[in-house]
């Protein structure tokens, strides 16, 4: 008898391909492996093939089986939930019983059971309108799943389903979203500290209460948030960025935090905008890679110093992409020796250098005094 699960047969007899619901069916019934078969002989061609509402069907029928998601360990969703709401049902009684800790757990887990498939599912539906020549309900969905934390501005950008909106404000709007996204995950990526090693770098550096600081490519905020509260009400951060989204989460999280002695302010790459006399430390941690003149950018921090200030500059040594896949590319990698040459023709001596990081460099600089 012939495999009907096998659009090329057995043998030399050859029957038709199975239709789409012929192949979910047997990919099913050949489990995980044959479900991955499937998914890989038509995942370049289930968009032309079946219709926008057979997409979504296809998908809320798979979703109910379990077929989508069959990869996640632990308890799904559904199981998840209950267990989530036998947590918090005893209401006040939680705050004694330690429930609402649970609660909290549980719910996180539910985010990371349902959230990636969320994130599709809204981007699919995107997907879906633009085809159909529905522009606003594209960027209404499209907009949702940046929000929900859809971050792949390049998979964005190369997408055909938008290829009659790449020249649209709004598209290059969404899409630099979408890349704030991916680049806020990344700075705030939870493996970070095995590279950063921040509470070692605070510990170095000594703020002190009353210190004022300009934290160069502030970013999220990683470094700014722990100096601030390191230099105390009477001190101030200046978070600084190139990137308007950046400069948004730093406005949302200080507001969130209900922290007054942090400000956020957009600058230009070629000039940071620093008031004479007006810091006592500039900070600069991984992000003086981005700057093309260092020397001229240097000049230009210098004045922004009190007398007694400091330049304190973190950034990556350089390694081949082969062994550090991640960090700047090769072109926007330097040794300390170069950056310290740098540093000197703009007007800087090294005062102190540090050797603990495992990745980085970590050098504070001061002003030369003239003549010397």
């Amino acid at each position: 008898m012939p495999n009907t699960c096998n659009p090329q047969g057995t043998g030399n007899h050859r029957t038709a391909a199975p239709g789409i619901a012929g192949s979910i069916f047997c990919s099913l019934v050949n489990g995980q492996a044959g479900w991955r078969q499937f998914m890989t002989r038509t995942s370049a061609s289930i968009l032309k093939i079946l219709s926008a509402c057979s997409i979504i069907t296809v998908v809320l029928i798979l979703s109910d089986v379990g077929v989508i998601g069959q990869e996640t360990k632990g308890p799904g969703p559904a199981a998840l939930k209950t267990q989530f709401d036998q947590a918090i049902r005893t209401g006040d009684q939680a705050i004694r019983t330690g429930d609402q800790a649970r609660a909290l757990n549980l719910a996180m887990q539910m985010i990371a059971a349902t959230e990636q498939e969320h994130i599709e599912a809204l981007y699919a539906v995107a997907q879906l309108h633009a085809r159909m020549g529905r522009r606003e309900q594209a960027y209404l969905y499209l907009n949702r799943a940046i929000g929900a934390g859809f971050a792949d501005r390049g998979r964005l950008r190369e997408d055909e389903a938008f290829a009659d909106c790449r020249d649209d404000d709004l598209f290059k709007t969404l899409a630099r979203r979408a890349w704030a996204r991916g680049y806020f995950d990344l700075l705030e990526r939870p493996n970070r500290e095995d590279v950063q090693m921040s509470p070692e770098i605070l510990k170095s550096l000594a703020f002190r209460p009353g210190e004022r600081v300009a934290d160069i490519g502030a970013g999220t905020g990683y470094f700014t948030f722990p100096i601030a509260e390191a230099v105390g009400p009477t001190g101030v951060v200046w978070a600084l960025d190139i990137a308007p989204e950046m400069i948004d989460v730093l406005e949302f999280r200080t507001k969130a935090r209900n922290v007054a002695n942090v400000k956020a302010r957009k600058v230009s790459s070629d000039d940071p905008q620093l008031g004479p006399g007006s810091l006592d430390t500039i900070l600069m941690i991984d992000a003086i890679h981005y700057v093309k003149d260092r020397t001229t950018y240097a000049r230009k921090l210098l004045p922004g110093l009190a007398p007694g200030g400091r330049l304190v500059i973190i950034d990556y040594r350089p390694k081949p992409m082969s062994e550090r896949p991640w960090g700047p590319p090769p072109e926007q990698q330097f040794p300390k020796e170069q950056l310290d040459r740098e540093m000197a023709a703009a007007g800087f001596k090294v005062l102190k250098s540090y050797d603990f990081l495992p990745e980085q460099f970590f050098v504070i600089y001061t002003a030369k005094v003239p003549g010397l």
